[in-house]
Protein backbone atom coordinates (compact mmCIF):
# COMPACT_ATOMS: atom_id res chain seq x y z
CA UNK A 1 0.00 0.00 0.00
CA UNK A 2 2.62 2.12 0.57
CA UNK A 3 4.49 1.35 -1.91
CA UNK A 4 1.90 2.08 -4.25
CA UNK A 5 1.51 5.92 -3.01
CA UNK A 6 4.96 6.47 -3.41
CA UNK A 7 4.99 5.58 -6.70
CA UNK A 8 2.00 7.62 -8.03
CA UNK A 9 3.57 10.35 -5.87
CA UNK A 10 6.46 10.10 -7.71
CA UNK A 11 5.19 9.84 -11.32
CA UNK A 12 2.75 12.88 -10.71
CA UNK A 13 5.63 15.38 -9.16
CA UNK A 14 7.48 16.31 -12.92
CA UNK A 15 5.86 17.89 -15.91
CA UNK A 16 3.97 15.50 -19.09
CA UNK A 17 5.41 16.19 -22.20
CA UNK A 18 1.65 17.72 -23.36
CA UNK A 19 1.94 20.39 -20.49
CA UNK A 20 5.63 21.47 -21.34
CA UNK A 21 4.69 21.73 -24.83
CA UNK A 22 1.74 23.76 -23.62
CA UNK A 23 3.83 26.15 -21.25
CA UNK A 24 6.52 26.75 -24.26
CA UNK A 25 3.35 27.52 -26.64
CA UNK A 26 2.16 29.90 -24.32
CA UNK A 27 5.86 31.71 -23.87
CA UNK A 28 6.29 31.61 -27.62
CA UNK A 29 2.70 33.51 -27.92
CA UNK A 30 4.28 35.95 -25.85
CA UNK A 31 7.31 36.54 -26.73
CA UNK A 32 5.38 37.49 -30.14
CA UNK A 33 3.13 39.36 -28.49
CA UNK A 34 6.35 41.80 -26.93
CA UNK A 35 8.65 41.48 -29.79
CA UNK A 36 6.89 44.29 -31.70
CA UNK A 37 6.75 46.56 -28.83
CA UNK A 38 10.79 46.16 -27.83
CA UNK A 39 11.55 46.89 -31.86
CA UNK A 40 9.06 50.07 -31.62
CA UNK A 41 11.06 50.58 -27.96
CA UNK A 42 14.27 50.24 -29.94
CA UNK A 43 13.13 52.14 -32.90
CA UNK A 44 12.30 55.05 -31.22
CA UNK A 45 15.97 55.01 -29.23
CA UNK A 46 17.82 55.20 -32.26
CA UNK A 47 15.61 57.78 -33.25
CA UNK A 48 16.22 59.94 -30.85
CA UNK A 49 19.70 59.34 -31.41
CA UNK A 50 19.65 60.11 -34.79
CA UNK A 51 17.72 63.56 -33.33
CA UNK A 52 20.72 64.18 -31.45
CA UNK A 53 23.19 63.73 -34.03
CA UNK A 54 21.02 66.45 -36.71
CA UNK A 55 21.31 69.10 -33.08
CA UNK A 56 25.18 68.53 -32.93
CA UNK A 57 25.22 69.29 -36.74
CA UNK A 58 22.72 72.29 -36.05
CA UNK A 59 25.14 73.49 -33.32
CA UNK A 60 28.63 72.67 -35.08
CA UNK A 61 26.60 74.88 -38.06
CA UNK A 62 25.81 78.23 -35.85
CA UNK A 63 29.09 77.61 -34.26
CA UNK A 64 30.78 78.22 -37.24
CA UNK A 65 29.27 81.09 -38.10
CA UNK A 66 29.71 82.37 -34.87
CA UNK A 67 33.00 81.98 -35.79
CA UNK A 68 33.74 83.06 -39.54
CA UNK A 69 30.27 85.00 -39.59
CA UNK A 70 29.28 82.40 -42.69
CA UNK A 71 27.60 78.66 -42.53
CA UNK A 72 30.05 76.06 -43.77
CA UNK A 73 30.29 75.77 -47.87
CA UNK A 74 31.70 73.25 -50.51
CA UNK A 75 34.68 74.47 -51.17
CA UNK A 76 35.39 74.19 -55.02
CA UNK A 77 37.56 75.50 -57.75
CA UNK A 78 38.47 79.46 -57.65
CA UNK A 79 38.93 79.48 -61.44
CA UNK A 80 36.29 79.58 -64.38
CA UNK A 81 38.31 76.73 -66.05
CA UNK A 82 38.69 74.14 -62.76
CA UNK A 83 41.59 72.31 -61.56
CA UNK A 84 42.28 69.11 -60.71
CA UNK A 85 41.83 69.15 -57.32
CA UNK A 86 38.49 68.38 -55.73
CA UNK A 87 38.16 70.45 -52.53
CA UNK A 88 36.94 70.02 -49.22
CA UNK A 89 33.55 69.41 -48.07
CA UNK A 90 31.39 71.83 -46.02
CA UNK A 91 31.69 68.50 -43.26
CA UNK A 92 35.18 68.80 -43.14
CA UNK A 93 34.66 72.68 -42.61
CA UNK A 94 32.84 71.73 -39.26
CA UNK A 95 34.67 69.33 -37.46
CA UNK A 96 36.46 71.41 -34.94
CA UNK A 97 32.80 72.70 -34.34
CA UNK A 98 32.20 68.87 -33.48
CA UNK A 99 35.12 68.47 -31.44
CA UNK A 100 37.36 66.91 -33.97
CA UNK A 101 40.14 69.49 -33.72
CA UNK A 102 42.88 66.88 -33.63
CA UNK A 103 41.97 65.44 -36.91
CA UNK A 104 40.88 68.30 -38.29
CA UNK A 105 44.24 70.01 -37.69
CA UNK A 106 46.39 67.34 -39.41
CA UNK A 107 44.47 67.98 -43.07
CA UNK A 108 46.51 69.54 -45.68
CA UNK A 109 44.44 72.41 -47.80
CA UNK A 110 46.53 73.43 -50.30
CA UNK A 111 47.51 70.86 -53.36
CA UNK A 112 45.77 68.10 -52.55
CA UNK A 113 42.75 66.42 -54.36
CA UNK A 114 40.18 65.46 -51.31
CA UNK A 115 38.69 62.87 -53.84
CA UNK A 116 41.65 60.90 -55.06
CA UNK A 117 40.82 61.33 -58.40
CA UNK A 118 42.89 64.15 -60.83
CA UNK A 119 45.63 64.36 -58.54
CA UNK A 120 47.46 63.83 -55.31
CA UNK A 121 45.43 63.49 -51.95
CA UNK A 122 47.95 64.36 -49.43
CA UNK A 123 45.43 63.55 -46.82
CA UNK A 124 44.91 59.75 -47.85
CA UNK A 125 46.36 58.90 -44.55
CA UNK A 126 44.72 61.42 -41.87
CA UNK A 127 41.51 59.99 -43.36
CA UNK A 128 41.86 56.46 -44.01
CA UNK A 129 39.44 54.94 -41.15
CA UNK A 130 38.38 57.93 -39.82
CA UNK A 131 35.03 57.97 -37.93
CA UNK A 132 32.80 60.92 -36.75
CA UNK A 133 30.49 58.97 -34.81
CA UNK A 134 27.86 61.83 -34.96
CA UNK A 135 27.78 61.66 -38.76
CA UNK A 136 25.62 58.40 -38.94
CA UNK A 137 22.08 57.82 -38.20
CA UNK A 138 21.76 54.55 -35.76
CA UNK A 139 19.05 53.18 -37.67
CA UNK A 140 20.71 52.99 -40.93
CA UNK A 141 22.07 49.38 -41.21
CA UNK A 142 24.42 50.31 -44.38
CA UNK A 143 27.89 50.20 -43.51
CA UNK A 144 29.35 53.85 -43.17
CA UNK A 145 32.65 53.85 -44.92
CA UNK A 146 33.71 53.21 -48.65
CA UNK A 147 37.07 51.72 -50.67
CA UNK A 148 38.35 54.66 -53.10
CA UNK A 149 41.12 53.50 -55.17
CA UNK A 150 44.05 55.84 -54.88
CA UNK A 151 45.78 56.84 -58.23
CA UNK A 152 49.06 57.08 -59.62
CA UNK A 153 50.14 60.15 -58.08
CA UNK A 154 48.67 59.39 -54.11
CA UNK A 155 49.99 55.47 -54.43
CA UNK A 156 53.44 57.14 -54.98
CA UNK A 157 53.06 59.19 -52.27
CA UNK A 158 52.84 55.80 -49.90
CA UNK A 159 49.11 54.96 -50.13
CA UNK A 160 47.83 51.71 -50.63
CA UNK A 161 45.89 51.05 -54.00
CA UNK A 162 42.60 51.70 -52.06
CA UNK A 163 41.59 53.33 -48.43
CA UNK A 164 38.47 53.85 -46.57
CA UNK A 165 36.52 56.70 -46.27
CA UNK A 166 33.33 57.62 -44.15
CA UNK A 167 30.05 58.04 -45.10
CA UNK A 168 27.68 59.99 -43.42
CA UNK A 169 23.45 60.06 -43.74
CA UNK A 170 23.31 63.79 -43.34
CA UNK A 171 23.39 66.26 -46.37
CA UNK A 172 23.21 69.73 -46.64
CA UNK A 173 20.94 71.41 -48.75
CA UNK A 174 21.74 73.83 -51.01
CA UNK A 175 18.36 74.97 -52.28
CA UNK A 176 14.95 74.31 -54.29
CA UNK A 177 14.82 72.57 -57.39
CA UNK A 178 12.16 74.46 -59.15
CA UNK A 179 10.03 77.53 -57.99
CA UNK A 180 7.54 76.46 -55.11
CA UNK A 181 3.90 77.44 -56.34
CA UNK A 182 3.99 76.75 -59.63
CA UNK A 183 3.57 72.89 -60.85
CA UNK A 184 5.85 70.51 -62.47
CA UNK A 185 4.75 70.52 -65.92
CA UNK A 186 3.08 73.85 -65.73
CA UNK A 187 3.64 76.00 -68.91
CA UNK A 188 5.14 78.51 -66.47
CA UNK A 189 7.16 76.24 -64.54
CA UNK A 190 10.60 77.50 -63.88
CA UNK A 191 13.81 76.21 -61.99
CA UNK A 192 14.38 77.36 -58.82
CA UNK A 193 16.22 81.18 -58.18
CA UNK A 194 19.92 81.42 -57.50
CA UNK A 195 21.22 83.78 -54.94
CA UNK A 196 22.01 86.31 -57.74
CA UNK A 197 18.66 86.39 -58.83
CA UNK A 198 19.69 84.10 -61.89
CA UNK A 199 18.15 80.34 -62.17
CA UNK A 200 19.56 76.79 -61.95
CA UNK A 201 22.57 75.89 -64.01
CA UNK A 202 22.42 72.72 -65.68
CA UNK A 203 25.61 70.89 -65.00
CA UNK A 204 25.10 67.88 -67.21
CA UNK A 205 24.25 66.20 -63.44
CA UNK A 206 21.04 67.98 -62.64
CA UNK A 207 19.70 71.63 -62.11
CA UNK A 208 21.97 73.15 -59.37
CA UNK A 209 22.34 76.45 -57.44
CA UNK A 210 23.29 78.26 -54.41
CA UNK A 211 19.93 79.54 -52.65
CA UNK A 212 19.89 76.63 -49.53
CA UNK A 213 21.62 76.93 -46.36
CA UNK A 214 24.81 75.17 -46.84
CA UNK A 215 26.42 77.01 -49.91
CA UNK A 216 29.26 76.64 -52.00
CA UNK A 217 32.27 78.91 -52.21
CA UNK A 218 34.19 79.38 -55.01
CA UNK A 219 34.84 82.41 -58.20
CA UNK A 220 31.52 83.28 -58.33
CA UNK A 221 29.26 82.10 -54.82
CA UNK A 222 30.79 82.70 -51.27
CA UNK A 223 29.36 81.13 -48.12
CA UNK A 224 25.61 81.83 -47.05
CA UNK A 225 25.19 84.37 -44.36
CA UNK A 226 22.12 84.58 -41.40
CA UNK A 227 21.17 87.85 -43.44
CA UNK A 228 20.86 86.26 -46.51
CA UNK A 229 18.21 83.74 -45.09
CA UNK A 230 15.27 85.84 -46.09
CA UNK A 231 12.58 83.57 -45.57
CA UNK A 232 13.15 82.68 -41.57
CA UNK A 233 15.81 80.56 -39.67
CA UNK A 234 12.79 78.16 -38.66
CA UNK A 235 11.57 77.99 -41.73
CA UNK A 236 14.47 76.89 -43.97
CA UNK A 237 16.61 72.96 -44.00
CA UNK A 238 19.98 73.66 -43.42
CA UNK A 239 20.63 69.62 -43.30
CA UNK A 240 18.49 66.46 -44.06
CA UNK A 241 18.91 63.11 -43.15
CA UNK A 242 19.83 60.36 -45.53
CA UNK A 243 20.21 57.40 -44.70
CA UNK A 244 18.59 54.11 -46.11
CA UNK A 245 18.61 52.76 -49.63
CA UNK A 246 16.43 53.65 -52.95
CA UNK A 247 14.14 51.41 -53.92
CA UNK A 248 13.64 50.88 -57.60
CA UNK A 249 10.42 49.29 -58.89
CA UNK A 250 12.17 45.74 -59.71
CA UNK A 251 12.39 45.33 -55.78
CA UNK A 252 16.74 46.05 -55.80
CA UNK A 253 18.22 48.65 -53.82
CA UNK A 254 20.62 50.96 -54.34
CA UNK A 255 22.68 53.34 -51.74
CA UNK A 256 22.42 56.95 -53.74
CA UNK A 257 24.06 58.67 -50.65
CA UNK A 258 25.48 62.34 -51.16
CA UNK A 259 28.29 61.01 -49.78
CA UNK A 260 28.83 57.54 -51.48
CA UNK A 261 31.10 58.58 -53.96
CA UNK A 262 35.00 59.39 -54.24
CA UNK A 263 36.16 61.15 -51.30
CA UNK A 264 33.10 60.11 -48.88
CA UNK A 265 32.43 62.66 -46.36
CA UNK A 266 35.34 64.73 -47.29
CA UNK A 267 35.02 65.59 -50.62
CA UNK A 268 33.11 68.55 -52.18
CA UNK A 269 33.44 67.62 -55.87
CA UNK A 270 34.87 70.20 -58.46
CA UNK A 271 32.09 72.76 -57.24
CA UNK A 272 33.84 75.47 -60.03
CA UNK A 273 32.39 78.88 -61.31
CA UNK A 274 28.58 79.52 -61.97
CA UNK A 275 28.14 75.62 -63.16
CA UNK A 276 29.34 73.16 -60.40
CA UNK A 277 30.18 69.90 -62.37
CA UNK A 278 29.26 66.81 -60.39
CA UNK A 279 29.18 67.46 -56.57
CA UNK A 280 28.52 65.44 -53.07
CA UNK A 281 27.44 66.13 -49.95
CA UNK A 282 25.39 68.69 -50.75
CA UNK A 283 21.50 68.24 -52.76
CA UNK A 284 19.26 69.71 -54.26
CA UNK A 285 16.03 67.86 -54.34
CA UNK A 286 13.91 66.70 -56.92
CA UNK A 287 11.76 64.05 -55.63
CA UNK A 288 9.84 63.84 -52.25
CA UNK A 289 11.03 62.29 -49.02
CA UNK A 290 11.51 58.17 -49.45
CA UNK A 291 10.88 58.35 -53.21
CA UNK A 292 11.34 55.32 -55.01
CA UNK A 293 13.61 55.33 -57.95
CA UNK A 294 12.38 57.85 -60.62
CA UNK A 295 14.43 56.64 -63.73
CA UNK A 296 16.49 59.61 -63.70
CA UNK A 297 20.25 59.36 -63.28
CA UNK A 298 20.77 62.74 -61.33
CA UNK A 299 19.06 60.73 -58.59
CA UNK A 300 21.03 57.74 -58.49
CA UNK A 301 24.59 58.13 -57.96
CA UNK A 302 26.18 59.78 -54.96
CA UNK A 303 27.87 62.51 -57.00
CA UNK A 304 25.11 63.54 -58.61
CA UNK A 305 22.90 66.36 -57.23
CA UNK A 306 18.99 65.45 -56.66
CA UNK A 307 19.13 62.39 -54.24
CA UNK A 308 17.70 64.12 -52.00
CA UNK A 309 16.57 62.87 -48.47
CA UNK A 310 14.94 58.77 -46.88
CA UNK A 311 15.14 57.20 -43.73
CA UNK A 312 14.61 54.27 -42.07
CA UNK A 313 12.57 55.93 -39.66
CA UNK A 314 8.87 55.10 -40.32
CA UNK A 315 6.69 57.97 -42.37
CA UNK A 316 9.39 60.41 -43.00
CA UNK A 317 13.09 61.91 -42.14
CA UNK A 318 14.59 64.05 -40.22
CA UNK A 319 15.56 67.39 -40.61
CA UNK A 320 17.97 70.59 -39.24
CA UNK A 321 16.20 73.83 -39.82
CA UNK A 322 18.15 77.04 -40.38
CA UNK A 323 18.04 77.84 -36.37
CA UNK A 324 19.11 75.06 -35.43
CA UNK A 325 15.93 72.78 -34.37
CA UNK A 326 15.26 69.14 -35.24
CA UNK A 327 12.04 68.67 -36.87
CA UNK A 328 10.50 65.26 -38.54
CA UNK A 329 9.10 65.94 -41.66
CA UNK A 330 6.66 63.48 -43.18
CA UNK A 331 6.80 61.92 -46.80
CA UNK A 332 3.39 63.06 -47.22
CA UNK A 333 4.42 66.83 -47.29
CA UNK A 334 2.58 68.78 -50.28
CA UNK A 335 6.26 68.68 -52.15
CA UNK A 336 5.34 71.08 -54.83
CA UNK A 337 4.99 74.22 -52.54
CA UNK A 338 5.14 73.67 -49.06
CA UNK A 339 8.70 70.97 -49.34
CA UNK A 340 10.21 73.14 -52.42
CA UNK A 341 10.14 76.31 -50.30
CA UNK A 342 11.48 75.14 -46.67
CA UNK A 343 14.92 74.28 -49.01
CA UNK A 344 15.10 77.30 -50.21
CA UNK A 345 16.17 80.32 -48.07
CA UNK A 346 15.06 83.78 -50.24
CA UNK A 347 12.04 81.95 -52.27
CA UNK A 348 9.81 84.22 -50.20
CA UNK A 349 6.88 81.37 -50.64
CA UNK A 350 4.71 81.54 -47.65
CA UNK A 351 3.49 78.30 -46.02
CA UNK A 352 1.74 77.00 -43.30
CA UNK A 353 2.72 73.32 -42.21
CA UNK A 354 2.43 71.62 -38.65
CA UNK A 355 5.70 69.98 -37.31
Amino acid sequence: MRRSDSTRLSRSSGFTLVELLVVIAIIGVMVGLLLPAVQSAREAARRMQCSNNMKQLGLAVHNYHSTFNMFPANIGSQTTTGSPYRGASWLVQILPQMEQSPLYEKLTFVDTDFSTQDAVNRNWEVLDNAIVPGFNCPSNPMQNYRDNNANGDTTAIGAPDTYKTQIVDYVGVAGYYYTPGIRQGDSTWQPGGRSDGSRNVWTGYGWMQDAGIIGINNSKYRNPKFASILDGTSQTIAIGEHSAEMPHADKTRTDSRPSSHAGGAWNAGPSQHGWLGWTANITVPRWPINSIYSGNYTQLYGYTLHNGFRSNHVGGAMFTMGDGAVKFITDSIDFDDVFMAMNGRNDRFVYQYEF
